[in-house]
């Protein structure tokens, strides 16, 4: 079949009527369409689409609707992400097809090809350095601007002019001295709407393999066009949080977001650096919730920023050069509402942009906007077998922990159902630290609450995105503390009436696997059932065998007493379920990829002799795969079974049995 062919299938296919129950296949399927990009000068569409378990490239021509070239990544490789050098030429990065969330080597390569898959190139192979994008240089046809990070330069940021043609690259003597110690490096430089470098990030660990230490430091050009130091007035004790996110339309000022301003470690705000005086103000914060990213308006300013508070929200900048980006967002988000809204990509002249609606019931829909006429035209649903009218709500909430620590999380409501005495799934998220769960279309809940279940995403201590402070509380506080912040949600639905005291299960990936197993070794008698998924269970096995810390004895070490508190065995044994498994006395689910190298299925094999010493029964679904299945077929087996699962352990089958 022709690429043509296959990408007018593609295009071309829309949703049909579906049973009521939708298919769990549909749930396990990939993205059909990712990411939506029109050409600079709005002759063609780039777009990454999944099939047969890998991402690939597609383009189209926009007057005729119709597939031009489908690109080859490589055996096991798919596509990263792509941008448009020019009208003709497309950068796209290529990477091994790995695990979800796993942490094997994905080898990438940076290249460059015409639309019509012409002229191929290698850009960068990223053997001993990487180069992430600084600016697409509009003006530019033939370079962009990136930063290259060399290992022999500790991989410090030097900007480089990389030639899309041919790969050459151009060194851009504009860099700020580093100020630190031998280990420091440069991370992040911003270059203006004229291409200028005039805000840089430096990091500094002062001593290395330690996480308590580090320094950040933030340089600026000044008026004479020279790098200083700009020293914040930092009100805690700690090195703050500093991300930059653009300048306004006329380059006068800068933003980004900090919690230097905090006599805590708190969560951070944004703030606007003038550069008439090196002046430093704050804009805004949340209560509760960290900055999240920034809204960049047609001239690639920054116009506002997003946070999410329970559902997402936006504080807007009011600088001139604004108003009209403003409000089109406004527009937009009155347009799809209950949706949010992803703009994805501009003509040169601005006349045209890609943009993405999506929410918690829609995983997104991808449309192409006419701005000039106030046109939008559908282009794909990203699931063509996903219909938002079948799909769940997801409904945020606030609690309080046990010792009063104020908590954030979502529900996903079975459709048709009274949120009444309800079999109930927690759902914890992996990580721990730094991960968040946010308000969205999420696969597996989706699923669970097809069939009829409650699920409940709770962000407990240690998750990201609600300042240091709330991530830090869940130091030293791997399965306790954190543990509990996840039984104090489950009491909570009951509490509440939502959940039924006597069906309650938890299912979770990764750190959510251990905590899965953990819960029922916490709790024996508050869960009828566990199905832990790339789980750690033995804490001294799990980081002498994974992938996270080879070579790095000290940072391992450290790693381990920042989670445990400790390093002393008994203390680890002590937060190992696998150890304690004589206490378990719900049903088990066992879930893991042979292949996983971020938590080797030794984990599961352990379990397993543990278990059989301890004489419990369980169930299990090990495939040749990474950490968390990532192939299709798979996936379908493991919901099937999940569903047969939980259906005979706090589903129809269960009452009935009752």
């Amino acid at each position: 079949m022709s690429n043509k062919i296959i990408l007018m299938a593609l295009l071309l296919f829309s949703l049909n009527s579906q049973a009521e129950l939708v298919p769990v296949e549909n749930f396990a399927a990939k993205s059909d369409f990712i990411s939506m990009k029109i050409s600079p000068d709005g002759k063609h569409m780039a777009f990454t689409y999944e099939q047969d378990s890998s991402i690939n490239l597609g383009v189209m021509d926009m007057k005729t609707k119709e597939g031009i070239y489908s690109f080859e990544m490589g055996d096991n490789r798919e596509v990263a992400f792509f941008y448009w050098g020019n009208n003709k030429r497309l950068i796209i990065q290529s990477q091994r097809i790995t695990g979800w969330l796993d942490g094997a080597p994905k080898y990438p390569e940076l290249f460059s090809a015409d639309y019509n898959g012409k002229n191929r190139q290698m850009l960068w192979d990223f053997q001993r350095s990487f180069v992430s994008a600084v600016s697409l240089l509009e003006n530019d046809k033939d370079h962009v601007l990136v930063s290259k990070h060399h290992y022999s330069d500790n991989f410090s940021a030097k900007l480089q002019r990389l030639n899309i043609n041919n790969g050459k690259m151009l060194f851009v003597a504009d860099s700020p001295k580093i100020t630190g110690g031998l280990d420091s490096r440069i991370l992040y430089i911003a270059v203006d709407s004229d291409e200028n470098p005039r805000f840089a990030l430096e990091y500094d660990p002062v001593v290395a393999e330690n996480f308590e230490d580090d320094m950040t430091y933030l340089h600026i050009k000044n008026k004479n066009g020279n790098w200083q130091i700009l020293e914040l007035d930092v009100q805690h004790d700690k090195q703050p949080t500093i991300n930059g996110l653009g300048f306004n339309k006329d380059n006068s000022k800068f933003y980004f977001t900090s919690n230097h301003d905090l006599d805590h470690n708190g969560n951070t705000g944004l703030f606007v650096l003038d550069y008439k005086d090196n002046s430093i103000s704050k804009l805004f914060r949340h209560e509760d919730v960290n900055i999240g990213s920034a809204l960049f308006g047609r001239d690639n300013q920054v116009i506002g920023v997003s946070y999410e508070a329970g559902y997402p929200g936006y504080y807007y900048i009011d600088d001139k050069g604004n108003t009209e980006d403003i409000t089109l967002h406004k527009q937009l988000r009155a347009t799809f509402k209950g949706q949010e809204i992803v703009i994805s990509s501009y003509t040169k002249n601005r006349k045209m942009a890609t943009l993405m609606a999506y929410s918690d019931k829609n995983p997104g829909t991808h449309y192409l906007y006419d701005l000039k006429n106030q046109k939008i035209e559908f282009l794909s649903n990203s699931k063509t077998g996903i219909d938002s009218k079948q799909m769940a709500a997801v409904e945020p909430f606030t609690l309080q922990a046990r010792d009063g620590l104020k908590m954030y999380g979502q529900m996903t409501l079975p459709p048709g159902k009274e949120l009444k005495d309800l079999p109930l799934v927690i759902f914890p998220h992996g990580g721990p630290y730094g991960a968040i769960d946010r308000w969205g279309w999420n696969a597996r809940a989706q699923l669970l609450a097809s069939r009829g279940y409650l699920v409940i995403q709770l962000n407990y201590r240690g998750s990201g995105g609600y300042g240091e402070d709330f991530q830090e509380a869940g130091y030293g506080e791997w399965g306790t503390t954190m543990q509990d912040d996840l039984t104090d949600a489950t009491l909570w639905a009951v509490n509440k009436g939502y959940a039924d005291k006597d069906r309650l299960c938890i299912h979770g990936v990764s750190y959510g696997g251990y905590a899965a197993l953990n819960a029922v070794v916490r709790e024996p008698d508050l869960y009828k059932c566990s199905i832990p998924d790339a789980g750690l269970y033995e804490i001294e096995l799990q980081w002498d065998k994974a992938d996270s810390f080879k070579g790095r004895p000290k940072a391992k070490e450290n790693y381990k007493k920042q989670s445990f508190g400790s390093t002393d065995k008994a203390v680890l044994d002590a937060r190992s379920p696998a150890l304690h498994v004589d206490k378990i006395k719900a049903a088990l689910l066992l879930v893991h990829g042979t292949e996983d190298v971020r938590v080797p299925i030794d984990n599961a094999y352990f379990l397993e002799k543990q278990l059989q010493k301890a004489g419990k029964s369980y169930e299990k679904i090990y495939r040749e795969d990474g950490h968390g299945f990532q192939k299709v077929p798979y996936r379908v087996e493991l919901y099937n079974k999940m569903l047969a699962f939980l259906d005979e352990h706090i589903g129809d089958k269960a009452q009935v049995s009752e």
